[in-house]
């Protein structure tokens, strides 16, 4: 027994199912062919009784919507605004009386018949109605010689009378006024139109009776020859009979608690035992077969996707990222499979993440690093280069040289990323002294500082090529008229906004657009706008706005401290 637990333990998880397919269609019909004879008779019993009773509820249902409908129609009758004025307006001369009955009562009262074949006629009995009108509308007092009126209720609810003899159903709702009775709604049906969904349900050996709350027959319908011999008036002694004889089932109404039998003979049954009892073996051996093969197929089909998503497993173990399952179903290997495929797609996206967009971050910081030109170096030199200055009188050159200096200080920024604002403004004041000596200050810088962003984190290294951009490409293309650059630090509430703006050249707004998509030499305005994106995220990225001879404004806007955009 070890040993088999241990070979099934093993097994794939195909074959696993295939033999449990097996296992679980080979019992239960072994178990059935044992017991089948025994058993046949109460289940088919049982069957027959479950078959009959979905008929009579499916019937039953049919009829309650029939009739529910017809309620529907009286109440909406009863309600309407033109049956009410009828009801209530009392004094009224017969010409008046006959143009309203014509052109409001007859329609109300007449058009339901052309869409419901089981109505005979609809009544309105008022007592305001003087002269009778038609068949449609009847003076209340009248209502004593209805068929439908002896034993009617004193109450609003729609009352359901039955007729055997006229073979009519009545349908009387009552309307009061005070307590009293002043009109009532009636709608004669056809009672073989009424109960024809019973009378087609009706085979050999069964029969279906109807009975009222009260016990009164309303159809009585059977073809076993020993029950028509006996009168259903009594109808608890004829139930008994059936009960003896029969197989019964029973459901109630719900719109007008009549009650429905529907019954069949027990010998009917019994011929259908046998006659089951002799197709019963070869219909095992069959379905035996056809589960075999079912099971064998079934069992591929729903282990093929595990197995794909397994063998895609192993590769993933193996090193492979590449997910080469897929499955839209909403089960649980449809989840699994898709779960599987969320996660690498995730681990994918994080390991771009981490080592893409992080060396593509070091690539930028160092294509800025070497653009410094070695500052230590260089910082020293300047300082040696600006004492030299001072000593032979050369104002000039140690203004520039101080410049120079302050200006790879700040660039330096003891190799932080980030700098604040004030020391980005010094390291663009130390470069703008020194373009205004190269330039022979024939340009003016304006300033505009917000003393609250001068403590904000930015960047470094960001700000000098959008000037440089500025400088080289508007205002030293600009031959007449001042030249101006302007610098903007402003707080925006959770950002900091810098804006370089010249009044060069400018040009098209379209070519603007496409500076942050052009690859210059050097660290130039895409390399500052990928940096920027890569840090912050799209949401972020530099804005240009340009036009011919208007010039040129550069928009950059950071996070501040806390607010960081997560990429």
């Amino acid at each position: 027994m070890n040993r088999l637990l241990k070979i099934y333990k093993n097994m794939k998880y195909r074959h696993k199912l295939t033999v449990l397919l097996i296992v679980a269609s080979l019992v239960p019909m072994t178990v059935l062919a044992l017991y089948s004879h025994m058993r046949m008779s109460t289940f088919i019993r049982n069957s027959e009784k479950e078959d009959m009773q979905s008929i009579l509820e499916q019937t039953r249902e049919n009829t309650d919507s029939q009739v529910e409908i017809y309620a529907s129609l009286l109440n909406y009758l009863t309600y309407s605004p033109d049956i009410q004025e009828i009801i209530e307006e009392k004094n009224i001369d017969n010409y008046s009386a006959y143009e309203k009955y014509t052109g409001i009562a007859d329609p109300l009262l007449s058009v339901p018949k052309s869409y419901h074949d089981a109505i005979k006629k609809i009544q309105l009995f008022a007592d305001s109605i003087q002269v009778e009108h038609e068949y449609t509308l009847v003076p209340l007092k009248k209502i004593q010689d209805q068929w439908w009126s002896d034993d009617l209720e004193d109450q609003v609810l729609i009352q359901w009378r039955v007729d055997l003899e006229k073979k009519e159903v009545a349908a009387v709702r009552e309307i009061y006024e005070n307590q009293k009775l002043e009109a009532a709604l009636c709608i004669i049906l056809d009672y073989n139109k009424v109960f024809q969904p019973f009378t087609n349900i009706l085979e050999k050996d069964n029969g279906v009776l109807i009975t009222d709350a009260e016990g009164n027959v309303l159809y009585n319908r059977t073809n076993i020859s020993k029950l028509k011999k006996m009168s259903p008036e009594n109808h608890q002694e004829f139930l008994d009979e059936i009960k003896r004889n029969c197989v019964l089932t029973q459901s109630t109404s719900e719109q007008n608690y009549w009650n429905f039998y529907m019954y069949k003979s027990q010998s009917a049954i019994s011929r259908s035992v046998r006659r089951l009892f002799l197709e019963e073996i070869p219909l095992i051996i069959l379905c035996a077969g056809i589960i075999l093969l079912i099971g064998t197929v079934f069992s591929r089909l729903f282990t093929r996707k595990i197995e794909e998503l397994t063998a895609n497993m192993d590769r993933v173990n193996h090193g492979s990222r590449e997910v080469t399952v897929t499955s839209n179903s909403e089960d649980e290997v449809g989840i699994l499979i898709q779960s599987f495929r969320s996660m690498m797609d995730e681990i994918n996206r994080l390991i771009d993440e981490v080592y893409v967009n992080k060396i593509a971050l070091k690539e930028f910081e160092l294509k800025a690093l070497q653009a410094q030109i070695n500052p230590h170096f260089l910082y020293n030199t300047l300082s040696v280069m600006n004492w030299m200055a001072i000593r032979s009188g050369q104002k000039d050159i140690s203004k520039v040289t101080l410049a120079l200096s302050t200006f790879y200080r700040t660039a330096l920024s003891k190799g932080e990323d980030m700098v604040t604002v004030e020391t980005c403004i010094r390291n663009m004041e130390a470069y703008l002294e020194i373009q205004l000596v190269m330039h022979d200050h024939n340009f003016t810088v304006d300033w505009e500082i917000d003393p609250a962003v001068k403590n904000e984190k930015v960047p470094k290294l960001l700000l000098q090529p959008v000037v440089e951009n500025a400088l080289e490409h508007g205002l030293d293309e600009k031959e007449t008229g001042d030249k101006k650059l302007s610098l903007s630090f402003v707080d925006k509430g959770e950002e900091v906004e810098i804006i370089v703006k010249d009044n060069g050249l400018g040009m098209e707004q379209e070519k603007a657009e496409t500076l942050v998509t052009y690859q210059a030499k050097g660290y130039g305005l895409k390399n500052v706008n990928d940096r920027i994106c890569l840090l912050y995220g799209e949401k972020y990225a530099i804005r240009i706005f340009s036009a011919p001879e208007k010039g040129t404004t550069v928009i950059m806007r950071f996070p501040k401290e806390g607010k960081k955009h997560e990429v």
